[in-house]
């Protein structure tokens, strides 16, 4: 069977990785394909195969591009540069805090946390964890208030 385009590619990204010189190179060729081949462009599949796993055992890493895009988007949310087009929906251990911090503030109207949301943060309901951020800095920031007129 032939050699395919992507295993040459990933021998070429092994010599780069491991740093081989081409001296070396042709010789790990050389000996995986029985002395015959010097180029892996001549290797046959199984031949080619054989390469990339030695070259594995010498320590090369298959990275995919997958992952490295997945790490650099996991780092772009860390430092809080998410895309325009992403929404998170407000976590469980938010909407717990929410219904706690709502509960300790003495309302003076039985909804008074609907009206409340709807008039200071401008929503009905909170769906994403940006508005739940905003709900329950809202309300620590009421309880701190409440809780200093009480003195």
């Amino acid at each position: 069977m032939k050699i395919e385009a992507k295993q040459i590619q990933l021998i070429h990204i092994a010599r780069a990785q491991l740093g081989l010189t081409d001296e070396t190179y042709r010789a790990i060729i050389a000996g995986r394909s029985g002395g015959k081949k010097e180029s892996s462009r001549e290797l046959t599949y199984a031949e080619a195969d054989a390469v990339i796993n030695y070259m594995i055992r010498l320590g090369f890493k298959i990275k995919s591009k997958y992952v490295a895009r997945e790490k650099a988007v996991k780092r772009a949310w860390r430092s809080g540069q998410r895309p325009n087009n992403v929404f998170c929906i407000a976590t469980t251990y938010q909407l717990n805090m929410i219904n706690a911090l709502a509960g300790k503030i003495r309302w003076r109207v039985e909804d008074g946390f609907q009206r409340w949301m709807k008039k200071y943060i401008k929503i009905d309901q909170i769906r994403t964890d940006d508005e739940a951020c905003k709900v329950i800095e809202g309300l620590k920031g009421m309880l701190i208030n409440q809780d200093g007129d009480c003195d």
